[in-house]
């Protein structure tokens, strides 16, 4: 993938919208992934260069935009600037649509790792969407926001105190909810392992409908071919497995559509089931 902005991609499910937009990339190496031999891992990385033209190890990362006849929500909010100069670039994609900050009215997370919450504040910690609720599965909120220090574990424990200045910054504008709760055709469903309470964005029915994966797909060079392999940022490592297998059964069996902050481009797509593999189908839109 190149570090050029990727083009929003626009698909409709039901009475929502769903767009996605860039933020920019970063860089993967073979070294994050665990539980693989080294050359399996190359191999699958140089299968995937060749299928798609683009370097699997240059991760996109994306949020979308689902917009409905009455609502502006945010599925994450891209890392702003914590992650160095080839990322940021989600005010700029949301411009580009028309959609300043100010009418954002919801920013839904899937999980509060850095590239997906660092773009909701500025450099000076005030909210860059001024008027949205946050909104969160409450098992996340639990982990990151509840626990003490001391019981976190040392990567999770790491950014701990960014962010839950970034999620304070929000103050009463921060809602927790739990499976199934969300907003009407919207709603969360914990897809744990990640992070404890890391959860996927669903709209519509799974038959007709759409899921937004958060990371429960990472790599997709090697999480697709090798649902099972998890990576170091994963807390729970073998949960984290058993959930992307599971999801993306449910996937590949109803047809839905999927979202993916790391999936390649447009990052909306299909997932089909080839095998004891998963194949990511690009989303073409119409006309």
């Amino acid at each position: 993938m190149s570090s050029r902005a990727e083009r929003a991609t626009k698909a409709v499910v039901g009475d929502v919208e769903i767009i996605s937009l860039w933020d920019g990339t970063l860089s993967a190496n073979l070294d994050t992934i665990r539980n693989l031999d080294p050359a399996e891992a190359q191999r699958l990385i140089d299968n995937a260069a060749s299928a798609t033209g683009a370097d699997p190890l240059v991760l996109p990362v994306r949020a979308f935009l689902l917009r409905t006849a009455d609502r502006l929500a945010l599925v994450d909010a891209g890392s702003g600037m914590t992650k160095g100069p080839t990322m940021g670039h989600l005010p700029a994609s949301l411009a580009a649509i028309g959609a300043p900050p100010e009418a954002i009215d919801a920013v839904l997370l899937t999980h509060l790792h850095m590239d997906h919450i660092g773009g909701l504040t500025d450099d000076r910690g005030r909210p860059v969407f001024p008027n949205a609720e946050l909104v969160l599965h409450s098992k996340e909120a639990e982990f990151f926001l509840d626990t003490p220090l001391d019981r976190l574990d040392e990567r999770s424990a790491r950014h701990v105190a960014v962010q839950r200045a970034i999620v304070g910054a929000y103050g009463t504008r921060v809602r927790r909810v739990d499976d199934g709760e969300g907003f009407p055709a919207i709603s969360a469903r914990l897809a744990p392992g990640h992070t404890p309470g890391h959860s996927t964005w669903r709209i519509g029915p799974p038959e007709a409908g759409a899921v937004v994966l958060g990371d429960v797909v990472h790599l997709a060079a090697i999480q697709l071919p090798r649902p099972l392999v998890p990576m170091i940022y994963d807390v729970d490592p073998d949960r984290a497995g058993r959930t992307r297998v599971a999801l993306l059964e449910e996937i590949s069996r109803t047809g839905m559509l999927v979202a993916g902050a790391h999936l390649p481009a447009p990052g909306i797509g299909h997932i089909a089931k080839k095998g004891d593999a998963f194949v990511f189908t690009p989303y073409r839109p119409r006309g």
